[in-house]
């Protein structure tokens, strides 16, 4: 690269004054004087300024600062989720995190969990083999904790796919809607593997929940204690190797989310995993390993 190029690529970097002062503090060596004039800089000093410059920008994105990183997330504070599972305490960090300033305190519908992203600004899950597409996630914020009163505060946010896995289900139609008020519905047959489809809802929790709720609602001194809820003979816990976290596996009788259109109740497997502060809830007539499979190919 030669000195032009090296300079006209430091000079389009799109870098903050903090960053700026970083990167000529650790060139400043190089630009010496001659009679009290700054001398023409030399290659060499835009070569030093190129990596001084690429070194910093490397620190900003590795601690994922916000003016450089993609969906850097602020954390504001930490929890940590407990589960019963047959008696023993499961735990797994949470955390509160601050969604982008154009997040909607209103429900939506998104076609892709990517858009989902983009609109929150946090990274979240996915399965290559979900069904995205005609408005399948129903992004759901929580503004009216305080007495029922509605509020422009967003305590934190579920975003829901009714049917995101159709495994091999035959026969399937998928209604979509619209209106954010009007629930999907979807009609299939069973299939060999699949007995329904699998809903995900993931749930994320910002810092004015920690300020409104702390003490209350079953969070106290940063502990979200979901009581004896899977405390059941059929919890059981699996090690994650894709995740590396641990992933609570139960069933459970229910008539399913209203896009299933149910009309019994039937067993159900459920897990639950939390990542990177944020829990994931799957849901659907699967065998437990089919779960497993699910969690084993779960990534960004």
């Amino acid at each position: 690269m030669n000195e032009s190029r090296i300079k006209g690529a430091f000079e389009t970097m799109h870098t903050t004054k903090e960053m700026d002062q970083r990167i000529l503090a650790a060139v400043a060596s190089g630009q010496e004087t001659q009679k009290g004039r700054p001398r023409r800089r030399s290659r060499r000093f835009y070569h030093r300024l190129a990596l001084a410059a690429a070194i910093v920008l490397t620190l900003f994105t590795v601690f994922q600062i916000p003016q450089v990183a993609t969906y850097a997330e602020t954390i504001v504070k930490t929890f940590t989720n407990v589960f019963r599972v047959q008696g023993e305490e499961v735990k797994a960090e949470g955390k509160f995190l601050e969604l982008d300033e154009d997040a909607s305190n209103e429900m939506e519908k998104f076609d892709t969990l990517r858009q989902v992203e983009e609109k929150i600004d946090i990274k979240l899950l996915k399965y290559d083999k979900g069904y995205e597409k005609n408005l399948a996630w129903q992004y759901s914020p929580w503004t009216d904790f305080f007495e029922g009163k509605p509020c422009d505060e967003i305590f934190g946010v579920h975003v829901t796919n009714d049917y995101y896995i159709l495994g091999d289900l035959k026969n399937v139609k998928i209604n979509s809607y619209k209106e954010p008020s009007t629930v999907n519905s979807i009609v299939y047959e069973k299939g060999k593997n699949f007995g329904t489809p699998i809903k995900c809802q993931i749930t994320i929790y910002t810092s004015e929940f920690y300020e409104a709720r702390d003490g209350d609602g079953g969070m106290e001194n940063g502990i979200l204690d979901y009581d004896s809820i899977i405390n059941q003979e059929t919890a059981t816990t699996y090690q994650c190797k894709n995740l590396d976290t641990e992933v609570i596996l139960y069933e459970m009788v229910t008539d399913g989310p209203a896009a299933w259109e149910q009309v019994e109740g039937f067993p159900v497997t459920y897990m639950i995993l939390s990542y990177n502060g944020i829990t994931y809830e799957f849901c659907g007539q699967v065998t437990k390993d089919t779960m497993k499979e699910i969690a084993e190919n779960l990534h960004y």
